[in-house]
């Protein structure tokens, strides 16, 4: 069965008699007011593309031409379209048809040339009511594209019946999707062949039977009616294979009528599935700016830490300790005189805040991120050539631990373990190896690392 759509119909010819009367000029300004000057002067000249309303340029591009046109008319026009997808290809038409630009005038023609016999048919109306009941009858028989370019174009068709066409297309296209109008199309002919093939058939019976009430008493008249008969039968088995055939044609429309309610299901499913990646993205877009707020802070805290080193305590600076830098940034500088501190692990982000502290703490900064991305066979070699090591242990690779460890036993070099990769932490254990931190054995820090 043909899909019919809710369309309210025009307003009684009384009920339009006693509105107030409509200015055709103020419409044309209503609707496109930088095209008011020019449609006064033109008086009943159709509109051409760039007059539309721009926000009309979507709807009329993508439902009254084809991709495979609009890419053509585009090369035509020397707009580059090579890798562009159909929609950034939809959006660029949209673009130009807002200004006469080569590419506008040549959608121009080509939108006059395939709509011509709707052009023609609404040019026929006088008034928005004839315009929307010739709307409501092209949209009934599935040819909205022709349709929607003639009556938008139309020098009769005001702001508010513009609107009310584009709210009826925009539930189309959520209605239908691509390529149901030559569906519709085709069905509504399917349904006038079976109508008008039954008509034939109820004719050619009730014919056949005037002949046999004429014929009755006459034998030879009765052979030739007989004859006749039989030809008729053989005429209706024929005619009832088509309705079969085309009943057949109409159960397999409906199946792919099914088909395309699937994929409409699917499709709804697949953007369901993606927006629940999206709140998965949102979600790591929060952590990610907690992070980001916890390495400023950490970095703060480092600002804080160079700044009373550099002139005594925060007391004395005048400045504050932020919360997350206690005791360890307001003390004075400790003094590493000139040692190797190897910095192994830590954040990436505070990698050169850590340098400054010891350098400001006068040590020389060696850095190593664990394992991570530096390669793990270069720490044995930067191990050896440090004085003192502090470890971040959450922040490096299980090898790289327990190749750090082994090295500080053997050696008896110094080492220093922190469980959080934060500037606090760091600063104490500058302050450790400064104050000449002991070296570690096998304990509570081996099984916390675990």
């Amino acid at each position: 069965m043909p899909i019919r759509f809710p369309l309210t119909k025009p307003a009684p010819a009384g009920a339009a008699a006693a509105a107030p009367a409509l200015d055709p000029a103020a419409l044309a300004r209503a609707v496109d007011p930088l095209a008011a000057g020019e449609d006064a002067r033109a008086g009943s000249r159709r509109r051409r593309l760039w007059d539309v309303k721009h926000q009309y340029h979507c709807p009329v591009i993508g439902t009254c031409l084809p991709m495979d046109v609009l890419r053509r008319l585009a090369e035509k026009a020397r707009v580059s379209v090579g890798g562009l997808t159909d929609f950034a290809l939809h959006t660029q038409a949209v673009g130009h048809a807002e200004a006469r630009t080569p590419f506008a005038e040549l959608m121009q023609k080509e939108l006059e040339r395939r709509h011509a016999l709707a052009i023609k048919r609404f040019n026929q109306a006088r008034d928005e009511a004839a315009l929307w009941q010739l709307w409501c009858d092209a949209v009934a028989r599935g040819e909205v594209p022709g349709a929607l370019w003639a009556v938008w174009t139309h020098p009769r068709c005001g702001n508010d019946l513009a609107h009310r066409i584009y709210g009826e297309v925009h539930m189309i296209s959520h209605q239908m999707g691509a390529g149901q109008t030559a569906d519709l199309q085709r069905l509504s002919q399917l349904a006038a062949t079976v109508a008008e093939l039954r008509g034939k058939l109820d004719a050619l019976t009730e014919r056949t039977a005037e002949r046999l009430a004429e014929k009755v008493d006459e034998l030879e008249a009765l052979r030739q009616q007989v004859a006749t008969l039989e030809a008729a039968a053989a005429e209706r088995d024929a005619l009832r294979g088509r309705v079969e055939s085309l009943e057949t044609a109409t159960g397999q429309a409906a199946e792919r009528i099914d088909g395309w309610r699937r994929q409409a299901d699917s499709q709804s499913r697949r953007a369901d599935r993606a927006e629940a990646r999206a709140r998965a993205l949102e979600r790591a877009l929060a952590e990610a700016r907690d992070e980001l707020a916890e390495v400023r802070a950490e970095a703060a805290a480092a600002e804080t830490a160079l700044g009373a080193w550099s002139g005594g305590s925060g007391g004395e600076s005048g400045g504050a300790t932020p919360p997350s830098c206690s005791a360890p940034c307001a003390a004075s500088a400790p003094r590493l005189a000139g040692q190797a501190v190897l910095c192994v692990g830590g954040i990436p982000a505070l990698t050169e805040a850590y340098r400054q502290i010891v350098e400001k703490a006068g040590g020389r900064f060696v850095h190593h991120d664990g394992g991570l991305e530096d390669n793990p066979r270069a720490l044995e070699g930067t191990l050896a050539a440090a004085d003192a090591v502090i470890c971040q242990a959450g922040c490096i690779s299980h090898g790289a631990y327990w190749r750090l460890k082994d090295h500080c036993k053997r050696t008896g070099k110094p080492c220093v373990y922190l469980k959080r990769a934060s500037v606090t932490s760091f600063v104490r254990g500058v302050v450790q190896v400064a104050e000449g931190a002991p070296v570690l054995h096998s304990g509570e820090d081996e099984k916390t690392y675990r």
